[in-house]
């Protein structure tokens, strides 16, 4: 364009103005220059389809239309067309090939806006391609577009320099999400798997798709959780969470612990319901995605669809259940026995306080003190010795038939089932098998916690999506900096003592603390007797430690194949040997651990173990983990140069003339590489999704939140009582604390998510030895 040379010359006839894009480009620029906005009116187009004449207006050219429903308007919107005269009517020249200006009018019936505010005029707003992704970064990061919209501004230099307000990030987000959800829920989802496995080829995901084109669940793992399982999946808990996403679709996590006893992701699914079938279905999936290996033991919530699913799909998997629901359920049961005894309790305390001598005062307040601490546990008191304490099944059986006969008859369902079950929760029959201390689902309560911070029921599939990666960036992340800080500091050895020494070099932190206290404990052991192989191990009667059994156990020790197996099945259960079997080997002057029970997944080089899938593949954790090193070395490199460059003009053109050199050269060479974004679908105009494929709709109540359960409603005040009790409405289910009447902090139980800490209740002398 010969007169587009100067952009800040005003318009007037005969101005030669390019083609049309060129032509309103001019427009808006003038517009912005004096204060005023700008649209289109209208053009005429010829038979060659060209426009030959068109006509630019003011914004506020022209008069609202009337309507006939104005009269129902409360609050009618303030007037912007103001019939103003200001136009810019171009014809086009067939023999230039360009528009000019045929007619031009610059006044205006209104007033002009300030310099200052012309950036808010709407032509004047756009926001540009290369900043959708630094908006689509920041929204999958979880910052708000009003904090967002700050930081963005800052970087540009100011809010008038960005080009565009914080409404038009929102109108983007929103644009970008319909476009994502714009064929339905179950093709954005199938989209974002389709993506996610151009990402990383190890991903693996299935959809249970039913005769009506309907998907019922979804299970999927990426490289990273596959290398995981292989690694540390011997012990899993499946646990369920509800409230994360518009679908009313429940959460399924396959979550466990790694060599630093933190927990894992191993893998996801999504579940319309919650029946045999559709747990079945997600078991033998995640097997199946898994090459085949199955879990030695898994824990999962007290559901009778998880423990028929489990018979069928894992038969050989030891099934354990979440004490923690056991618990809560026996205080619905049981709570109630204590309330009805606590008047003849106190009524017999005060007798006997009458019929003491003043003499034997002392004496008497102990054991009442005692006795009261007993009665107060009452039938809870006992069912908890059931679920923790006896180690010999006959000594259970006793107890539990006890404990029924103190029940009445509208209990007897509760009891029954209980019992049936009673292989899944009982320590005598848990004792054997391999937990890794784990006794419950609590364990994986921080993973829960994530969760909740991250999603919400308001959330479309596809932006669940989003933020369950968040939560899963989030642990790994955890996972490294744990893995750093174990490498930058060295473990505190409090005893100089070899076996010690030899632990601090092969354990991970958190292991080699629980073993050094085992340590610990075998200072106070001593050898009661020996008969051949088998080892008698005492404990010391002044031990005051709670987590230390005083109960003598039985080690058989073989020095020729240098196995050893002791009765309180530590290392069977933990994977760590306990102080008996240390003492015996002190004893025989053995001062390292016997290779064999060194478990490689305790170890600080459990992560180096290669995992083969099904087609003999090692699967890579992060496959693109080469690709993000080299893309941030370019960033550095190029972050500083354009700092110093951005300041002058004549060094920003140079660089800015050299970087389009570059690309145009890579470009010719490599070809032209695809546009990145960070939307979830790509366009494919070859590509025409299944329509008709939909998620299936959830049977029953569709409310957003979620049933309380009973120890919740029951504290709730009535009304009229003087005052609301707030509730508030997590995302997910959590464990709540029990009531004070029925507490467990008297046993001194504050951690219900590790067997470790779940065993030592006090008076009641649960032990892990």
């Amino acid at each position: 364009m010969k007169d587009m040379d100067n952009l800040n010359g005003m318009p007037h006839v005969g101005m030669s103005l390019g083609i049309l894009d060129e032509a309103w480009t001019y427009w808006k620029s003038f517009g912005g220059r004096n204060g005023f906005g700008v649209r289109k009116c209208y053009g005429r187009k010829g038979k060659d389809n060209i426009h030959s004449s068109y006509t630019f207006v003011c914004a506020c050219e022209g008069e609202r239309k009337k309507d006939k429903r104005d009269y129902l308007t409360k609050n009618p919107r303030a007037e912007t067309r103001r019939g103003c005269k200001v136009l810019l009517a171009l014809k086009f020249d067939k023999n230039c090939q360009q528009y000019k200006v045929k007619k031009c009018h610059l006044e205006h019936n209104h007033p002009l806006q300030k310099p200052e505010a012309c950036y808010l005029i709407p032509t004047q707003r756009e926001v540009p391609e290369i900043a959708l992704i630094d908006i689509n970064l920041a929204d999958m990061s979880g910052i708000r577009p009003k904090e967002s919209h700050e930081l963005l501004s800052r970087q540009a230099g100011g809010v008038r320099s960005i080009g565009y307000t914080k409404d038009d990030l929102k109108s983007c987000l929103r644009d970008k999400r319909k476009k994502a959800m714009e064929y339905g829920a179950a093709v954005s989802i199938l989209k974002y798997f389709e993506k996610r496995a151009s990402e990383d080829p190890f991903l693996q995901h299935f959809e249970d798709i039913t005769k009506n084109k309907e998907i019922a669940n979804i299970v999927w793992m990426d490289g990273t959780m596959r290398v995981a399982y292989g690694r540390f999946g011997e012990v899993v808990i499946f646990d369920t969470t509800f409230g994360t996403n518009n679908e009313k679709w429940a959460l399924g996590t396959f979550v466990g612990l790694n060599n630093f006893r933190e927990i894992v992701i191993f893998g996801a699914a999504l579940m319309c319901d919650q029946t045999t079938e559709s747990f079945a279905w997600v078991f033998t999936k995640f097997v199946e995605a898994n090459g085949g290996k199955k879990p030695i033991t898994m824990f999962t919530d007290q559901d009778m669809a998880i423990g028929n699913a489990l018979k069928q799909v894992l038969p050989n998997t030891k099934h354990g259940l979440c004490v923690w629901h056991i618990m809560k359920n026996a205080q619905k049961k049981l709570c109630k026995y204590k309330k009805k005894n606590d008047k003849n309790d106190k009524d017999d305390k005060n007798d006997n306080d009458d019929e003491d001598d003043e003499d034997d005062k002392d004496d008497n307040n102990d054991n009442d003190d005692s006795n009261d601490k007993k009665d107060k546990q009452g039938l809870m008191g006992e069912f908890l010795k059931c679920l923790f304490k006896y180690e010999e099944e006959e000594e259970f059986e006793k107890a539990f038939e006890a404990l029924a006969g103190k029940l009445d008859k509208k209990d007897e369902k509760w009891k029954n089932g209980i019992y049936e079950c009673k292989e899944k929760w009982a320590y005598c029959f848990m004792k054997n098998s391999y937990t890794l201390g784990i006794r419950s689902t609590q364990a994986s309560e921080s993973m829960n916690s994530d969760l909740k911070n991250y999603l919400s029921c308001k959330l479309d599939v596809n932006r669940f999506m989003e933020q369950f990666d968040r939560v899963v960036d989030a642990k790994r992340e955890k996972e490294v900096k744990t893995e750093y800080e174990m490498r930058k500091k060295l473990p505190r050895v409090r005893y100089n003592i070899p076996i010690i020494c030899e632990a601090g070099k092969l354990y991970t932190p958190n292991i080699f603390e629980l073993f050094h206290k085992e340590c610990e404990f075998f200072g106070s052991a001593y050898i009661e007797s020996i008969d051949g192989h088998t080892y008698t191990v005492g404990m010391c009667n002044n031990i005051n430690d709670k987590e230390c059994s005083r109960k003598s156990r039985q080690v058989v020790w073989n020095r020729d194949d240098q196995s050893i197996a002791c009765s309180c099945k530590k290392f069977e259960r933990v994977g760590i040997l306990c102080c008996h079997a240390i003492k015996v080997l002190d004893r025989d002057d053995i001062k390292n651990i016997p290779p064999n029970y060194i478990l490689k997944r305790w170890t600080q080089n459990a992560n180096d173990d290669i995992v083969v899938d099904r087609e003999e593949r090692v699967v890579i954790e992060d496959a693109l983990l080469e690709a993000r090193n080299r893309h941030a070395q370019l960033m550095r490199l190029l972050g500083p140069t354009c700092d110093m460059v951005s300041r002058d003009k004549e060094k920003f053109q140079f660089l800015w003339d050299e970087l389009c050199s570059v690309r145009e050269r890579v470009e010719e060479r490599y070809g032209n590489p695809s546009k990145r974004t960070n939307d979830h679908v790509q366009d494919n105009p070859n590509s025409q999704p299944e329509n008709s494929l939909r998620l299936k709709k959830k049977d029953g109540d569709n409310r957003s939140k979620r049933r309380k359960p009973w120890n919740e409603n029951f504290s709730r005040k009535k009304k009229g009582s003087g005052g609301r009790v707030s509730s508030s409405q997590p995302l997910i289910r959590s464990s709540n604390n029990l009531s004070q009447d029925t507490s467990i902090e008297n046993f001194g139980a504050a951690n219900f998510g590790c067997y470790d800490q779940l065993e030592h209740i006090h008076d009641v002398s649960i032990i892990e030895d």
